[in-house]
C-alpha cells in the first residue's frame, strides 16, 4: 500500500472509535499516534470534562485549537482528533496533505460504546445522550462530509475498522 503524502487525521462523533481505532492504525502502519484530547488533558491538567466543567467549552476549545497548531505531525502521524474538531475550519485545514477519515457511527451506536466503556463525556451529560449526539451529528455533518475517506464502524471491532480503513487508502493511493 502507498502511504499517504500527509498524516492520517481521524474525525467523527464520540463514541465513533477515533482513539481506540487510531492506536490501533499507527502500530499496523509504524507511525506515530497523537490523541489531541489526551494532549488536551496534558496541558490541562485534568480531565476533559473537569475542564469543561471549571472553565467552559471555550476553554476546551481554546486549548484544542494551541494543542492541533503546536503538533509535531509529519507524514507518519495517525492523528485522532475531538469530536467537534473537523467543524473549526482553522483547524482542520491545518495540515492541507491530511487524508482525513470519517469514522462514521450511527449515534445510538455511539452511546452503547461510550456506555460500555465509562466514557463520561461533557456535550452528552444531559439526560438524553443519543439525542444529543443526533444534534451534534446534524450540526457537523457537513465538516464531517469533507473528509477525504469515510468509513462506518457501526457493529465492527476496531481492528475491523482499522483493515476497512487500509482498503480504503490503498484504493485511493
Amino acid at each position: 500500500m502507498k502511504s499517504p503524502a500527509g498524516p492520517i487525521v481521524l474525525v467523527g462523533l464520540s463514541g465513533a472509535g477515533k482513539t481506540v481505532v487510531g492506536r490501533l492504525l499507527a502500530q499496523r502502519l509504524a507511525y506515530t499516534f497523537l490523541d489531541l484530547d489526551s494532549e488536551v488533558e496534558h496541558i490541562a491538567g485534568c480531565s476533559i470534562a473537569d475542564l469543561f466543567t471549571r472553565e467552559g467549552e471555550g476553554a476546551f476549545r481554546d486549548l484544542e485549537g494551541q494543542v492541533t497548531r503546536s503538533a509535531s505531525v509529519d507524514s507518519e502521524t495517525v492523528v485522532s482528533t475531538g469530536g467537534g474538531w473537523m467543524a473549526r475550519p482553522e483547524l482542520r485545514d491545518m495540515w492541507p496533505d491530511a487524508v482525513r477519515i470519517w469514522l462514521r457511527v450511527e449515534p445510538e451506536s455511539a452511546v452503547s460504546r461510550l456506555a460500555r466503556d465509562g466514557s463520561t463525556r461533557p456535550l452528552l451529560a444531559g439526560p438524553d445522550p443519543e439525542w444529543e449526539l443526533r444534534r451534534l451529528l446534524a450540526d457537523r455533518l457537513a465538516a464531517y462530509q469533507m473528509a477525504e475517506v469515510a468509513v462506518r464502524t457501526d457493529g465492527l471491532a476496531p481492528e475491523a475498522v482499522v483493515g476497512a480503513i487500509l482498503e480504503r487508502l490503498a484504493e485511493a493511493g
